[in-house]
């Protein structure tokens, strides 16, 4: 099952799932995509063995909205990071802002953030970072599928996995020839889900992925269970790359790939 939460700033996402693993009582939760310490906004989380449908979760676009202030460079990359830079002359017109955004659709190279949890021979970017060391962050491909300005310096973005919000603004910030930081970071979907629909309620997975369902009969839910390749009879047809969710008796107990006409399980639910 999973669960969908609206973290607020100031806790860890670590620390978000506490009371879930306490009320459903379980030590085996997870979660999907972590947010900074200060952004708040949605986090998908699973328990038992629906964690393992995580990184499918993961692997979607994020969409967020965040504060561009420009006029210093920090650390962290955050407001409330050691200040590095100021530049007091970083007042930019919304035309100015809205002309820099442009340059940032599409495929892009983004380097990560220092502090980040990028682990570089075996050891965290930021922990790296924390001891003074330096250490070199090589670029990487992004895509932003939407970005700009709500009102002001507030910032929309709908982007790929793996995408910075604060690098995304220190770079913006440099387009616009000043430096800057990201604030009030907050995801505000991931994939089609929105942090509206944010509750304590447990969600089934069939709910939150667009995905075909396998109905199948007693002897083949049987085979599946054990890991046995059955012909997919009325869903031989392609699943269009997707995995499918397996049915017996309205009740979903594995995941599978429909291939060469056959239930190829991948893991039980």
């Amino acid at each position: 099952m999973f669960i969908l939460i609206d973290k607020p700033p100031g806790i860890t996402s670590f620390k978000a799932l506490h009371g879930i693993k306490k009320k459903f009582n379980t030590k085996r939760a997870g979660h999907a995509g972590t947010l900074d310490l200060a952004a708040s906004g949605l986090i998908i989380a699973a328990i038992g063995k629906c964690t393992r449908l995580l990184p499918y979760m993961e692997a979607q676009d994020k969409t967020y909205s965040f504060d561009l202030r420009l006029g210093i460079s920090t650390d962290t990359l955050e407001p409330t990071g050691n200040i590095l830079k100021e530049d007091k002359n970083s007042a930019r017109t919304p035309e100015q802002i809205d002309s820099a955004l442009q340059a940032f659709i599409g495929e892009i190279e983004q380097v990560p953030p220092a502090f980040s949890a990028i682990k570089i021979n075996g050891k965290r970017s930021s922990d790296l970072a924390l001891k003074g060391l330096e250490a070199e962050l090589k670029p990487r491909k992004i895509v932003i599928h939407e970005l700009r300005r709500i009102s002001g310096t507030s910032i929309y973005c709908k982007c790929s996995k793996g995408t910075y919000i604060r690098s995304l603004a220190r770079d913006i910030a440099e387009k616009l020839g000043t430096c800057g930081v990201a604030g009030c970071i907050r995801r505000l979907a991931i994939g089609g889900i929105s942090v509206e629909q944010a509750s304590e309620k447990l969600i089934p997975p069939q709910e939150l992925f667009n995905w075909q369902i396998a109905s199948v009969s007693d002897e083949e839910a049987k085979k599946i269970l054990n890991g046995v390749v059955v012909a997919s009879g009325q869903w031989l047809v392609a699943s269009g790359g997707n995995p499918v969710f397996i049915a017996n008796n309205e009740q979903i107990i594995a995941v599978a790939e429909i291939k060469n006409g056959y239930i190829l399980p991948k893991f039980l639910l």
